[in-house]
Formats: structure tokens, C-alpha cells, sequence
């Protein structure tokens, strides 16, 4: 007999495969293409996923998807390249930067061989090529990939809804790293405008809003960073799983600004609140983990934690160092 926490365990198995099943079956009545193509439902339930925050089932299904795309119209084509990009975005969405970077150059590859250099379907590809860059430290070549997303996404953006807003964002964060804040607060700003003209619940928005409020916390604006951050995690709480890490982001960063302004209560509290969404969501285990771990140590050593702030730092620097050895490892693969 199984005890209750393998038997659900495996019930919560089945429901995933049933869950999915579900997903990609077709309506009663739809046409026999799109009764035959499994891939809309499945990159609409791995969307789902997603925001749900469960990343592991969310990355099979993207994983499916790609599988799913060459099979059907080989590796040269519109479904490839989209599957490779989805894919390549929850990785880098998982800091999971070098598995994401071979996807994008093959997916930039094939679509200036579909479409040309003019093709918007290169958008998502060149902001993610742009995130990639600025998390190896590459600030400048960040900003020349981002430029080119949003000089593509603003001929199309009409018809290409969020993705004038991503290149924005994906601008904003190139020009943060080299310390242009005021230019990154102004693309901000434009594509917080552009994505509320979306719609209220464009999930974009908590993104902008994110992100703005951290680039006043490294003009040590600490005070102005509050109101959007605060609005960020309002909509993230109420539109998101409620262990994703996005939310954990949220309470990183306005555990960064209370601190900032000398709120160390308040400080701890944000942060331990987004350990908490960490440990028991997509975020165990990884470097969101361990860098929040630091952000708290930091408080507990202006508290007088001395033995607190050592014991984070410790587990921070362990978490860090595992996966530093994991990058090593997918390097020695490449």
C-alpha cells in the first residue's frame, strides 16, 4: 500500500498527464488542421504553467514543443524557430543563460534565412540575445541587440502588441548596466505607457514597473522605488502563482529599498517573505535563492545577527558555488 505522500505524489502525476491531455484536445467541431495540430494548446498550457509558476512542467511542455516543431516542419522553419525562442525565454526567465544562448543564435539564424532582417519575429529573439549579454557582463553588445528589438518592434508594433514594450525593457536593462539610468528610466516609462495601452491586465506592466523601481534603487532613489515596485508585487499577487518567482523578485527588491532607506524591520520581513516563495516554489535551489539569502544577511548584520547573517551567507555561498559548477559543466558540454 502506498503511504499518503507517495500516493499523492502519483495522483498529482496522473493529473498532469490528464491536465495536459486535456490541453491539447481538440474543441468539438474545429477544423481538421487545427484538430491535428497539437502545438497552439500546448504552448497556451505551458504559458499557463508558467504563470502558475510550476517552471519544470512549463519547460516540458516547452521542451515538447520544440520536439514537436522539427519532427513536423524540420529545423529551418517559422514553428522551429518559435519553439527554440519559447524555450529559449523560460530559460533565460530561469537564469539558465547558456542553455538558452544556442537556441536564440539558431532561431536569429533561421528567420534571416525565412525572413530577412525585417522579420518581427526576430523581436523575441534579439531581446532575448540582449538579457543574455547583459548577464555575462557584455553591457555594450546587450545594448546594440536591444536597440536593433526595438527599432524592428516599432515598425510592427501595431500588430505586434507586447513585443514593442519587451524591447523597451530589454533596452532599459542595457543602458541600467552601463549606468545611463536616466535613459533607462525614460524607455521604461515609454514602454509602461505603451503596455498599459494593452490592456490593465497586461502582464507586461508588473515587468516595467519591476524594473523601473530597480533602477531608481541603484540611483539610490530609494524612496521613489517603493510606489512601483509595490504596484509590481500587488500584480503579480493577485495574477501569479503564488510561489513564483517573479513575486519573490518583487519582495527582493523592496526589501532592497527598505533597507535603503534604513527600514530594517521592514527589510527583513520582505526578504524572509520572498525566501519563503523561493524554498517553496521554482526558486529552491537557485542563484534568485541565494542572492536574496545575501540581500537578508546584509540586514541581519545591521540588526546585530552576526551568527544569522553567517549561517545566510554560508548557504548563499553554497548555492552559488553549485551552480557555478553546474555552468561549468554545460561548458564542458557545448
Amino acid at each position: 500500500m502506498l503511504r499518503a505522500p507517495r500516493l499523492i505524489a502519483a495522483l498529482a502525476g496522473c493529473l498532469f498527464v490528464v491536465a495536459a491531455s486535456a490541453a491539447i484536445r481538440a474543441p468539438a467541431g474545429a477544423p481538421p488542421a487545427a484538430a491535428s495540430d497539437p502545438a497552439p494548446r500546448l504552448a497556451a498550457y505551458a504559458r499557463q504553467r508558467f504563470r502558475a509558476g510550476d517552471f519544470a512542467a512549463a519547460l516540458a511542455l516547452r521542451r515538447r514543443l520544440l520536439r514537436l516543431a522539427l519532427r513536423r516542419s524540420g529545423s529551418a522553419s517559422y514553428p522551429a524557430a518559435r519553439a527554440m525562442t519559447g524555450l529559449a525565454r523560460l530559460y533565460i526567465e530561469m537564469h539558465r543563460y547558456l542553455d538558452a544562448e544556442p537556441l536564440l543564435i539558431l532561431a536569429r539564424r533561421d528567420l534571416l534565412r525565412l525572413g530577412g532582417p525585417d522579420d518581427p519575429a526576430l523581436t523575441p529573439v534579439l531581446c532575448g540575445l540582449a538579457r543574455i549579454a547583459r548577464a555575462r557582463g557584455a553591457a555594450r553588445q546587450a545594448q546594440e541587440w536591444a536597440a536593433e528589438a526595438v527599432a524592428l518592434a516599432a515598425g510592427e508594433r501595431r500588430g505586434q502588441g507586447a513585443q514593442y514594450g519587451a524591447a523597451l525593457r530589454a533596452l532599459a536593462g542595457a543602458l541600467a548596466a552601463e549606468k545611463h539610468f536616466a535613459e533607462s528610466a525614460r524607455a521604461l516609462r515609454r514602454a509602461l505607457a505603451f503596455d498599459r495601452r494593452q490592456g490593465p491586465d497586461s502582464e507586461a506592466i508588473a515587468r516595467d514597473l519591476a524594473a523601473l523601481g530597480m533602477v531608481y534603487i541603484r540611483q539610490k532613489r530609494y524612496a521613489a522605488a517603493l510606489p512601483p515596485i509595490e504596484q509590481a508585487a500587488l500584480f503579480d499577487q493577485t495574477r501569479l502563482g503564488p510561489t513564483h518567482p517573479y513575486i519573490a523578485d518583487d519582495f527582493h527588491e523592496l526589501g532592497l529599498a527598505y533597507l535603503g532607506l534604513q527600514r530594517l524591520d521592514a527589510a527583513a520581513a520582505a526578504l524572509r517573505f520572498a525566501i519563503w516563495v523561493l524554498v517553496r516554489g521554482a526558486g529552491s535551489g537557485t542563484t534568485r535563492l541565494a542572492y536574496t539569502e545575501l540581500t537578508l544577511a546584509r540586514v541581519m548584520h545591521q540588526q546585530g545577527h552576526a551568527d544569522k547573517a553567517a549561517a545566510l551567507f554560508d548557504d548563499a555561498q553554497r548555492i552559488l558555488g553549485k551552480a557555478e559548477r553546474a555552468e561549468r559543466r554545460r561548458e564542458d558540454r557545448a
